[in-house]
């Protein structure tokens, strides 16, 4: 049958056509993905990064031994101590924010207009030869106005540019340029400014005795040598940190484009194989055993299957140089990111696509071996039945799944539902269920959807109505990709714009507050802070993000917490997190806020006792208050701002002295821009701060959309053309009866279109469907988390892409029935098949 099989595939090559495409199609865009998220593991950077130049270097000491980066500060004693012991240089890091300016200096017309702020970390400049930094153009900073700018164009050099750190905001001269470094975005100051800069040592390299180093220290610092350089790196993973959001994408866009492909290929052989129903009802008529049919549709897929899996891999690594470049421009990914050739990826790839055919006979060989030939010849007159076996259980089973994971989530980890990507598999499960079980769905929706054509005077619409309802393989062929295409784009952004929605309904039920001071640079200085709390009749609510270890007054670290630092008078009033148990009512001064995530996996209760070990090393003991309620983005933690010393704010949270969240009045407005005037920071109202947040949060998860969405629905609308030119080369005699019967070209050309539309307009109704039950299960999650949670639909998104399915379905069934009606009606009747 293997042999029946190649020459079956050589004599009805156009007919295989369509399962070809569609397979390489979706073995491209498998092993497109695959080939990335492979690039996103391992280290690309191996080795010490900070200071492979280093002979040893002496860090700060935090819990249980491990070293502390900046802005962690050595004791004074030991940077003393150490630096008397052998030769020493200072170590200092500290955020940046630089602005060229738009004219050049001194020479007047180099260049043309401003720069955008660019956030970089400066160093002194005694430090660059650790790291491997080289001069590129000009000479190294001494002045206290000169600065080096890593890797910048050399056509910066004169130029004057605004820096604003720690100290505030100062105008320098970059007088050099170095080469780059991958992990940062370096600014170099002379050693004198940056000492001024920034008081504290982060770190110390040396050539001093290790030995006598050890017994000098004796547990105040760590000492590093080799390797262990390696934890003081800004990415401590050699480069796997930064490819943390490429990889978050690549994986849910792997995952996606498996059951994307599989879905539709699937679909498309079934289609493949049913339209060659009364071919295997003659075999079976001539003595054909069920098993020796089986065997011939399957070795049919596997020859169409390693042939368009070959070719879907050839084609996947060229591919994944614009989807690389795309992710380079919209900062997916780092700039260094490769993605290199891989024969493992291939190899997953191929398998699947291979798979993904032989499961495409698969469900239809049930139905095509086991009834008797004379049924099948029936069958292939009037269509009776649409499902089979396999389809039908994989759909039910698909569909159970959907609703079990969701509920379950509801259940025990609702705030699952706040994330789109952790929440994805609900949405894609009903999307799937709905396509395989479309054509269950079919005929009361198609009936429903052209009743009214039953009342047309016309032959036309009547014919449309006709040929859906009773040729439901072929419409049910055409409306699975469309199910799709919409469905994922409705459902997935449906849960992504919902979670996004609760997320900020939630803060905005946890901050009352009408305006925010943001800072232009890493903080708001003391100077502008003590200006704001001088304005009368004005609420300041100085906040502080940082990330804060926990541990035992043992030196035992207990977790690492993103936790935000509050005055207590701010909390319970300017700041009310949902709380589970204790208070936020009169907290002590040394208080700590843990949500339930936290107070469950650390075994956190109120009234327990830790250390908190700050970013700038100081060890502080504080109290648990409280446990609040889970974070829906990251930890919901909060630390009391009277322990966090000099530390700057993040920002600063206004409202009037009537009470939190009352609005500033028009004189203390004025005052409050003012103080900030020259310190770069600006007020914003809160509700403006909020927007600005959804907007950044929407960009990112647009940029990832293109991706994960665009692939699947481009492979969706691709499913769609191959689907209906199959069908339309099936359908040439029934064209040539309808000329025989007196219909023009034109009319026929018109009845193709307006199947193909009802079969884009049934699928949009199913997508619905899908759509309507993730976001009815996603809701049940955000309730528990969120009051008033609403659902957001993206109604343009969803239109674009309905759009786009009745473009390219009308669109190919136009071209394809002009194709196919080129041929004299009589012509056409009696050629061979």
């Amino acid at each position: 049958m293997l042999r029946i099989a190649a020459a079956t595939l050589r004599r009805r090559l156009t007919g295989f056509l369509g399962a070809f495409v569609a397979l390489a199609l979706g073995t491209t865009m498998v092993g497109m993905m695959t080939l990335t998220l492979a690039a996103t593991f391992g280290t690309p950077h191996p080795g010490p990064q900070r200071f492979p130049h280093a002979p040893a270097v002496v860090a700060p000491q935090g819990f249980e031994g491990n070293p502390m980066k900046a802005p962690a500060v050595l004791p004074p004693e030991v940077v003393a101590q150490v630096t008397a012991a052998g030769n020493a240089t200072a170590d200092r890091s500290f955020p940046v924010r630089l602005t060229p300016d738009a004219s050049p200096d001194p020479t007047p017309g180099r260049g043309a207009g401003p720069a955008a702020p660019v956030a970089t970390t400066g160093h002194p400049w005694s430090s660059a030869a650790f790291a491997g930094y080289h001069l590129t153009a000009g000479h190294p900073p001494q002045a206290p106005d000169e600065i080096a700018v890593g890797g910048a164009d050399p056509s910066l050099i004169g130029r004057r540019a605004e820096a604003a750190t720690p100290d505030g905001t100062t105008r320098y001269r970059v007088v050099a340029v170095t080469d780059a470094r991958w992990f940062e975005n370096a600014v170099f100051f002379s050693d004198t400014e940056a000492r001024r800069l920034s008081p504290g040592v982060n770190a110390l390299v040396t050539d001093a005795d290790p030995a006598r180093l050890t017994t000098l220290l004796h547990g105040r610092a760590v000492l590093l040598d080799g390797d262990g350089r390696t934890r003081l790196d800004p990415d401590p993973t050699g480069g796997a940190q930064a490819l943390a959001d490429a990889q978050a994408m690549a994986g849910s866009t792997t995952g996606l484009a498996v059951c994307v492909s599989v879905f539709v290929v699937i679909a498309t052989f079934a289609f493949a194989t049913e339209q060659r129903r009364r071919e295997l009802a003659l075999l079976r008529l001539v003595g054909a055993a069920p098993r020796q049919v089986r065997r011939m549709v399957l070795g049919e897929a596997l020859l169409i299957g390693l042939a368009a899996a070959t070719a879907g891999c050839a084609l996947a690594p060229l591919c994944t140089v614009p989807l690389r470049s795309w992710m380079l421009g919209h900062h997916v990914a780092p700039s260094w990111f490769t993605v290199p050739l891989n024969p493992l990826p291939l190899l997953v790839s191929f398998v699947v696509g291979v798979a993904a055919a032989l499961a495409g006979s698969a469900a239809t060989l049930v139905r095509v071996s086991l009834i008797r030939p004379i049924e099948v010849l029936r069958e292939d007159a009037v269509e009776r039945r649409t499902m089979t076996p396999v389809r039908r259980l994989l759909g039910a089973a698909l569909l159970a799944g959907a609703v079990a994971t969701g509920a379950v989530i509801a259940a025990t980890q609702p705030y699952l539902a706040a994330s789109a990507r952790k929440y994805q598999a609900v949405p894609v499960l009903y999307v799937g269920a709905v396509a395989l079980l479309a054509p269950v769905l079919l005929r009361p929706v198609t009936a429903l959807l052209t009743g009214p054509l039953r009342r047309s005077a016309k032959a036309g619409p009547m014919l449309v109505r006709a040929n859906v309802l009773t040729s439901r393989r072929r419409t049910a062929a055409t409306v699975a990709p469309v199910v799709v295409a919409v469905g994922l784009v409705a459902t997935l952004l449906t849960t992504q714009g919902s979670g996004d929605a609760a997320a900020l309904a939630r803060q905005c039920q946890e901050v009352h507050a009408a305006g925010v001071v943001v800072p232009a640079g890493p903080g708001i200085d003391a100077r502008t802070l003590e200006g704001l709390a001088a304005v009368s009749g004005v609420r300041v609510t100085p906040v502080t993000a940082m990330n804060v270890r926990i541990g035992t007054a043992g030196g035992e670290q207990i977790d690492s917490l993103s936790t935000v630092a509050v005055p207590a008078s701010a909390l319970g009033t300017t700041v009310t997190p949902p709380v589970r148990s204790g208070s936020l009512a009169a907290p002590p001064g040394d208080f700590l806020v843990v949500d339930e995530h936290a107070a469950e996996s650390d075994g956190l209760a109120v009234g327990d006792r830790v250390v908190a070990l700050l970013p700038t090393g100081a060890r502080v003991p504080v109290v648990v208050a409280a446990v609040v309620a889970r974070g829906l983005r990251g930890d919901d933690a909060y630390l009391s701002s009277a322990l966090t010393g000099a530390v700057p704010p993040s920002r600063v949270y206004l409202d009037s002295a009537a009470g939190p969240g009352r609005p500033l009045d028009e004189r203390q407005t004025a005052e409050v821009n003012r103080v900030l005037a020259g310190s770069g920071a600006h007020l914003v109202p809160y509700g403006a701060y909020l927007e600005a947040q959804r907007a950044h949060a929407a960009e990112q998860a647009d940029n990832a959309a293109v991706v994960i969405l665009g692939t699947a629905l481009a492979y969706a609308l691709i499913a769609v053309a191959n689907t209906l030119v199959m069908a339309v080369a099936g359908r040439r005699r029934e064209f040539a009866l309808l000329g025989l019967a007196g219909a023009v070209r034109g009319q026929v050309v018109k009845v193709a279109a307006a199947e193909s539309a009802v079969a884009v307009v049934v699928g949009t109704v199913l997508a619905a469907v899908a759509t309507v039950l993730a976001a009815v299960t996603q809701h049940a999650s955000l309730a528990r988390l969120v009051d008033g949670a609403t659902t957001v639909v993206p109604w343009e998104r969803i239109a674009g892409a309905v759009a786009l399915c009745a473009l390219v379905a009308v669109g190919t069934a136009v071209v394809a029935t002009v194709r196919a009606t080129r041929r004299r009606p009589v012509e056409a009747v009696g050629a061979r098949e």
